[in-house]
C-alpha cells in the first residue's frame, strides 16, 4: 500500500497526497474544519451545495455539466460530516487519470481548475449572492434530508442519543443544525459566510490515486485563506448517573441506543477500536451472538466507537416488550468483559475482522481519506498498516482492562404510541 505525503502550504492548510498508480482514476478534495456552533451549522451545512451548483466560469448546470461530460464523465461533488465537535465541509473533484485522457489533458490541472472555481470563484447573481433558485433547490433537498433522517428511526434514535450524551457541548449538534434553523435560513449573506469559511477553516486538502501534485500550485490559490486550529477530540465529562429518556411514536419497532463515554488516548485508539469489535462490532461478536442470536431480544444489535467524541455507541431494534430484558442482556455483555470473560477464540476473531477491514481501507480513495482526515484529530500520519501492527500487541488482559474504563452515561429508549 502507498504511503501518504503531507506538505504544510500554509500554518493551516495541508496537502495530502497519496499516489497509487494501481487506480485508472485521481480525486481531490478540499476538507474545511470548523468547531460546530448552533448559530451557524445550518448556515455551513448549506454552503458546500451552492458552492459547487456552478461557477462564473460555468453558470448553469447544464454548462458545468458538459464541462465534466468533456473531462470524461468526470464528477464534483459536494458534502457535510461530523467529527466529534467539528463540522467537516467537503468539495471534491475526481476523474480518469491522464495516462487515459485520449486528447492528452493533464487531468489533475483541469480538475484542480475546476475545484478552484467552485471554491473561489462560485456563481453569484447581480447582489453578489448566491442565486434565489440554487438556494431554494438546495434549502428543499436540505429539509427533506432532515425528514428522511427523521423517518429513518435507527438514524433518528442513534441522533437523540448522541443528542442527551453532548447536552450543551459543541459534539450534541447535528453536522447541518436543526431542522427549525435549515428552515429558517435566508439567501442573504451566505456568500459573504462562505468567504469566511474560507478564512477561518482548518483546511485538509487531499490527492489522491495516480497523480502526484506540485504543492506550489495550492500555496498560491491558498495564500491568506484558512485560520491554524489544534484539532481534538470533544472534552470528556465523567457521567455522575446514567439519563434515560423514553419517547413515544407511531413506530412498530422500538429502537434502543445505549451511550458510554470513555476518556482515550490517541494511542488507545485502536485497543477501544478492538474492543468494540469483542462486544458488538463484529458477527462475532458478544452482542450478535448472544442477545440477537441466542436469546433472539433484538432484530439487530451492534457498537460503534468515536474517538473524536470519546463514545461508544450501541444500537439495536427491539420489541417494546423486550426493552428492559434487552438491555439487561446487553448490559450484562459487556459486564462479562470487564469480568475477564474475552476468550482467545474471540479476541482472535475480532482482530481477523478488524486488518480485513484495515486492509480494504486502500482499495477505494474515498476510504483511504476517510481514513487520513478523521486522523488529523490525533494521529495524521498513522496508516492503517500502522493500526494492524497495534493489534498483534493487544492481550485479552488490555482489553478487559479498557473495558473496565467505559461509563454508561445515557439510556434512550423509542417506542411505538399514538401518531
Amino acid at each position: 500500500m502507498s504511503t501518504l505525503s503531507v506538505e504544510q502550504i500554509n500554518n493551516a492548510v495541508k496537502l495530502n497526497t497519496f499516489t497509487d498508480p494501481r487506480f485508472k482514476t485521481l480525486g481531490l478534495s478540499v476538507d474545511l474544519l470548523l468547531p460546530l456552533e448552533e448559530a451557524t451549522a445550518a448556515q455551513r451545512g448549506i454552503l458546500p451545495a451552492l458552492a459547487s451548483r456552478a461557477t462564473r466560469r460555468y453558470p448553469d448546470y447544464t454548462a458545468l455539466s458538459c464541462r465534466l461530460a468533456e473531462l470524461y464523465g468526470a464528477s464534483l461533488r459536494s458534502g457535510v460530516r461530523k467529527f466529534g465537535e467539528y463540522q467537516v465541509l467537503e468539495l471534491s473533484v475526481s476523474g480518469i487519470a491522464s495516462r487515459y485522457a485520449f486528447g492528452g489533458e493533464d487531468m489533475l490541472a483541469e480538475l484542480s481548475q475546476l475545484l478552484f472555481d467552485a471554491l473561489f470563484d462560485p456563481l453569484l447573481d447581480r447582489e453578489g449572492e448566491f442565486p434565489q433558485e440554487g438556494f431554494q433547490q438546495e434549502k428543499r433537498q436540505l429539509l427533506e434530508l432532515k425528514d428522511a433522517e427523521y423517518n429513518d428511526k435507527m438514524v433518528y434514535a442513534r441522533r437523540r442519543c448522541e443528542e442527551l450524551l453532548f447536552q450543551g457541548q459543541r459534539a450534541g449538534i447535528d453536522r447541518c443544525g436543526s431542522r427549525e434553523a435549515v428552515q429558517n435560513l435566508r439567501r442573504e449573506g451566505l456568500y459573504q459566510a462562505w468567504r469566511q469559511t474560507l478564512e477561518t477553516a482548518r483546511i485538509e486538502i487531499f490527492a489522491l490515486g495516480d497523480c502526484q501534485p506540485e504543492a506550489s500550485a495550492f500555496r498560491q490559490r491558498f495564500q491568506g485563506i484558512g485560520q491554524p486550529r489544534l484539532l481534538g477530540k470533544a472534552p470528556y465529562r465523567e457521567p455522575r448517573e446514567v439519563l434515560r429518556v423514553t419517547e413515544e411514536q407511531p413506530v412498530s419497532q422500538g429502537k434502543l441506543s445505549l451511550a458510554y463515554r470513555v476518556d482515550a488516548a490517541p494511542q488507545e485508539r485502536m485497543l477501544f477500536q478492538l474492543v468494540n469489535a469483542v462486544l458488538g462490532g463484529t458477527v462475532s461478536s458478544k452482542l450478535f451472538l448472544n442477545v440477537r442470536e441466542k436469546m433472539s431480544l433484538c432484530y439487530y444489535c451492534s457498537s460503534a466507537f468515536s474517538w473524536a467524541s470519546g463514545a461508544m455507541f450501541i444500537d439495536s431494534g427491539v420489541e417494546p416488550s423486550n426493552m428492559d430484558r434487552a438491555e439487561e442482556a446487553i448490559q450484562a455483555q459487556l459486564d462479562a468483559i470487564c469480568q475477564g470473560d474475552v476468550t482467545e477464540e474471540e479476541l482472535s476473531h475480532a482482530k481477523l475482522a478488524m486488518r480485513n477491514s484495515l486492509r480494504s481501507v486502500a482499495d477505494s480513495l474515498p476510504a483511504v481519506e476517510n481514513w487520513y482526515l478523521s486522523r488529523a484529530f490525533d494521529l495524521p500520519t498513522q496508516s492503517p498498516e500502522d493500526a494492524a501492527d497495534l493489534l498483534t500487541h493487544y492481550t485479552a488482559e488490555d482489553v478487559v482492562q479498557a473495558a473496565r474504563r467505559l461509563k454508561h452515561a445515557v439510556s434512550y429508549r423509542l417506542k411505538g404510541g399514538a401518531g
